[in-house]
Order: C-alpha cells, then structure tokens, then sequence
C-alpha cells in the first residue's frame, strides 16, 4: 500500500512539474507574439537603402529597397528593436522603435538625401518641435530624411473598405484628395507632408480617386480602384522622378482585415 502511494506521489509531481513547463513556456511564446511589418522606401535618391531591425544584438530583420519600393509584411516578434537606414554604409537615420504583439505596421521613410547628411539630421524648426507628441509631431523637418511607423489596423464592416493617403511628396504643397463613383462624390479630404489622412469607409466597388493641389482642380495624379471588401488601401503619394511638379506617383499597398 505504501508504494503504491509513494507511486502516486511520484506521478503527481511529475504531472506538476510538466504544467510548469507549459505554463512558463506558454508565459514566454506570450511576450514575444508575431506582429507583421513591412517597409515602404520613399526617401528621395537614386541609391538604395539598407533596413535592419536589430534586437539584443541579434538582426531580425534586414531589407534592402530602392525608391519607391513596398514590401511585402514580414513577420516579426514584438519588442523594441534598434533600426538602422543606411546608404552606401553611411547611417541616415538611427532610432529604438517598439513593435506591439500581434500587430501590423508599415515602417515608412521619406524626404531628400542629400550629400554630406548627417545621421537624425534635424532642422531648427523640428528642434523646436521636439517636445510635442502624436500627429502634431510629424513635421516636415525641411524634407531631411525621417522614418515612422504607421498602424495598420482597423475596424470595418462586412460590406465596406477602408483607405487612406499618406503626403510623401517633398516640396509640394497641401494636397487634395476625392474620390467618386458615377460622378457621385465619396469622400473628399486634404493632407500636408508628410501626414497622413485618416482611414475613411468606402463601399466595395469601382470608383476614380484624384488628387490636385490644394485649391486648384487640376488633378496631379489619379487612380481607378475597384476595392474588396474587409480590407484597407494605403496610398501613398510620393514625387515622380520625371516630372516632379506636373504629376505625382502612387504606390498602393493592401491590408486585409486581421483575424482574431
């Protein structure tokens, strides 16, 4: 009998120590959950720029875009990571960024590179601008090279699409945005660089987006977009390298719906 018991005991206290494992385990796979991250490069330069996220000394992730490019979203554990934007092995900009668990982001760069920059090049005004946080931070920093993250998720209903434009155009002034389906218009808003609009509910079906320079209705670049339902279309609106005020480039990214 009293081996049986102390068989039992042995049991139990295996059967404990197994519950640990997974419990500490589970605890850990919880504080490093996947978030996705992809990268748009629209700092304006006939070279390529190199992107790495680095944690704990260890590089997670590293992208090599030219400008203009999107990339695809890439997994990447939450954390805070040092990210570094090189060009030709001379650092541009340098920053700690944190990565949510679960999340989707697009880490964007943008302004002009040029010769002899500095790395976190800042001009006086955005020096004096250092202390305010949010979407009254994002200044044009005189179009010197800057990077940020946007958050790319978002509420919409069964029958709807989300999208949103981001002014990525040096040197342009404030743009606006319409769109219109059968001559009805859909939405109308205006943006400055380098801000982004904020998400606006579209319904699925085909429709023109134009953009035109504030106050005039000329429009600098345009789209037909036939949107699927569950998702959100960035647009983002950078300088055309041919002709820099007679027209502006898109490039379009999507996001589907996250699933809980």
């Amino acid at each position: 009998m009293l081996t049986k018991i102390k068989m039992m005991m042995t049991r139990i206290k295996i059967t404990c120590v197994l519950l640990l494992i997974l419990i500490v385990s589970g605890c850990s796979n919880s504080s490093e959950k996947t978030s996705r991250l992809r990268i748009g490069q629209f700092i304006f330069s006939d070279k390529p720029v190199e992107i790495s996220f680095q944690k704990k000394d260890e590089k997670k992730l590293q992208k090599k875009l030219n400008y203009a490019e999107l990339s695809d979203y890439q997994d990447l554990p939450s954390g805070v990571y040092k990210v570094e934007v090189t060009s030709e092995n001379h650092v541009i900009l340098e920053e700690e960024l944190g990565i949510g668990s679960s999340g989707m982001y697009t880490l964007i760069l943008n302004g002009i590179l040029k010769p002899g920059h500095k790395t976190n090049e800042l001009s006086s005004s955005m020096r004096l601008h250092e202390i305010v946080e949010g979407e009254e931070a994002i200044y044009p920093n005189a179009y010197l090279p800057q990077m940020r993250v946007l958050n790319d998720e978002f509420e919409v209903g069964t029958n709807e699409a989300k999208i949103r434009w981001v002014h990525l155009a040096p040197g342009v002034a404030s743009l606006s945005g319409e769109s219109k389906q059968e001559n009805k218009q859909v939405f109308k808003s205006s943006s400055s660089y380098p801000k982004a609009s904020k998400n606006i509910t579209i319904p699925p079906e085909k429709q023109e987006i134009s953009w035109s320079l504030k106050g005039n209705k000329i429009p600098v670049s345009n789209i037909q977009l036939k949107p699927d339902s569950q998702k959100l279309y960035t647009i983002f609106l950078i300088a055309n390298r041919k002709d820099y005020l007679d027209s502006l480039k898109l490039v379009v990214g999507e996001t589907p719906k996250k699933q809980f």
